[in-house]
């Protein structure tokens, strides 16, 4: 898997860079996200989706680890990833009222970055546990899907806030 090492790199810094300036920018409208359950959970959930991505490479990068032992990682990860932005995006709902929430959860709905890149991670884990080596180009998308989605649903955390 040293072939993956430089994906691996960018990957991880990418996710990693990307939760940072998240938490820079949710501190700018700290006053509005702190106040509506909804955000915070939007939030977190980008925040997921960064750290699905930092987690990814954390596992692509350990030294001589074999493909069944990858794949079940990358099972877990991704069960994990998807039983949590399930529970993150109850909890945004509930906290919409009778008002239908906040104009970001309506857009996300739609693009679902969170629901791809779990099923997505689920069938590259697959793939990759059955033993498969193009499992890792598969695993490839979602890696995108989270960091695109990430980038997409933390820019319309901050420019679709209902003040």
């Amino acid at each position: 898997m040293e072939d993956w090492a430089t994906f691996t790199t960018v990957a991880g810094a990418a996710a990693a860079s990307l939760t940072g300036l998240l938490f820079v920018a949710v501190s700018i409208r700290i006053d509005v996200i702190a106040r509506s359950p909804e955000l915070r959970n939007r939030a977190a959930q980008i925040l997921l989706l960064f750290g699905t991505v930092v987690f990814i490479s954390i596992a692509l990068a350990i030294p001589g680890q074999a493909y069944g032992s990858l794949g079940a990682e990358v099972i877990a990860l991704g069960a994990m990833a998807g039983a949590g932005m399930l529970a993150l995006d109850r909890r945004a709902r509930s906290g919409t009222g009778a008002t239908g929430g906040q104009t970001i959860g309506r857009i996300l709905d739609v693009i679902a970055p969170n629901a791809v890149t779990s099923v997505l991670v689920l069938i590259a884990g697959g793939v990759i546990a059955a033993g498969v080596h193009a499992g890792l180009y598969i695993l490839v998308l979602p890696v995108v899907t989270a960091l695109a989605g990430g980038v997409a649903s933390a820019w319309l955390l901050l420019t679709r806030i209902d003040a």
